[in-house]
């Protein structure tokens, strides 16, 4: 018997025999779950755009990551709706390529949470919400007026995966409340987090804030 056999029968030994999971095998919601239940905690873009008609719109999402500093760019994944419909934020920015994206501050979570139902295309969230909204500088896109970090964007990149678009913006413009920026040890300005509060999605309708920080630098 080998060594894989043995602590496959005796798991007190210390092996835990792995659970393999085939995407293939997952219908949508499950595999949803799974992925959004794992790839955690994921930080919120809320997305500002505006549509050829006129109607702002804003909404949450949560597949979102930074791709450069030089150029400055972010990446936001708009899942499509029901049937296969395109979702509004995807519609308008493929239509536009403008584009904002705001942290959601801890405050703003109420907020943030109404403007992901889903409105009709000629009512603006903003609105229904009852979310204060200001004029993009760089870019045909509102942003909400009491985020406290705001970055405007310009389609630079979309791929449609089937399911979902892959929407990459270069940063044209970034907007600061005064007191979220700090001036580090070598006076560069960086983000103050305990000021910013952001808040991150787990799976479900779960959220979390950032908790305990600690360093760790790699030892030459």
């Amino acid at each position: 018997m080998n060594i894989h056999n043995m602590l496959t029968l005796y798991p007190a030994m210390g092996y835990c025999v792995p659970m393999v999971i085939n995407p293939p095998e997952l219908g949508a919601l499950e595999a949803y779950k799974l992925a959004t239940s794992l790839i955690v905690p994921r930080p919120i873009a809320w997305v500002g755009s505006r549509s050829k008609s006129g109607v702002d719109n804003l909404a949450p999402f949560s597949f979102f990551m930074g791709v450069s500093t030089q150029p400055p760019s972010i990446a936001i994944s708009v899942a499509r709706g029901r049937g296969g419909a395109l979702k509004d934020t995807a519609v308008n920015i493929l239509a536009t390529g403008h584009f904002t994206v705001s942290l959601v501050s801890f405050s703003h979570l109420d907020a943030m949470v109404s403007s992901s139902l889903p409105w009709p295309p000629d009512v603006s969230e903003f609105e229904a919400v009852e979310i204060p909204a200001v004029a993009a500088d760089t870019v045909l896109a509102p942003r909400p007026a009491e985020a406290l970090a705001t970055m405007e964007c310009r389609l630079v990149h979309q791929h449609d995966m089937g399911s979902t678009h892959l929407l990459v913006g270069e940063v044209s413009r970034y907007h600061f409340d005064p007191a979220v920026i700090r001036i580090d040890e070598k006076g560069h300005r960086v983000v103050d987090l305990g000021v910013l509060d952001p808040i991150a999605r787990l799976g479900g309708a779960d959220y979390c804030r950032i908790g305990e920080v600690f360093s760790a630098k790699a030892q030459k």
